[in-house]
């Protein structure tokens, strides 16, 4: 008889650096909406939704052995836990990502709920906006 609710002592992680390292951690902002935790209210901050400029990763081929294709112009949400409601940038401006955050960061099946520190304009050595 197998484990019963193995889920209970199984995690699946996140890694930060390299997607950050793939994706040359530049993406453009194709929107922001307020984002306060139900469960937490001290987490307040800003949900992006991201587009991805690069993707550097090579992902082999299929089982039909085809190449499998990359990120490039896919999209995705990202939580900035930074107390804002909103960041300083515009729609279409490049940004990176600042303080992974892995304990409040979660993957579900396929569903990713990633949350950082910060936001900074993509380039900025100083991590300001």
């Amino acid at each position: 008889m197998p484990i019963l609710n193995p889920w209970a002592y199984t995690q699946t992680q996140f890694n930060d650096g390299k997607f950050s390292k793939a994706t040359r951690n530049e993406y453009q902002l194709v929107s922001q909406k307020p984002y306060q935790s139900k469960k937490n209210p001290d987490d307040k901050g800003v949900t992006l939704n991201l587009l991805i400029i690069h993707d550097d990763m090579d992902y082999g081929v299929d089982k039909n052995g085809r190449k499998r294709d990359n990120n490039v112009l896919n999209t995705f949400e990202v939580t900035v836990l930074n107390g804002q409601p909103e960041v300083p940038f515009k729609k279409g401006e490049k940004v990176s990502l600042v303080g992974f955050i892995p304990e409040k960061s979660y993957v579900i099946g396929f569903d990713l709920l990633l949350r950082f520190r910060d936001v900074k304009k993509a380039g900025d050595l100083n991590g300001k906006n």
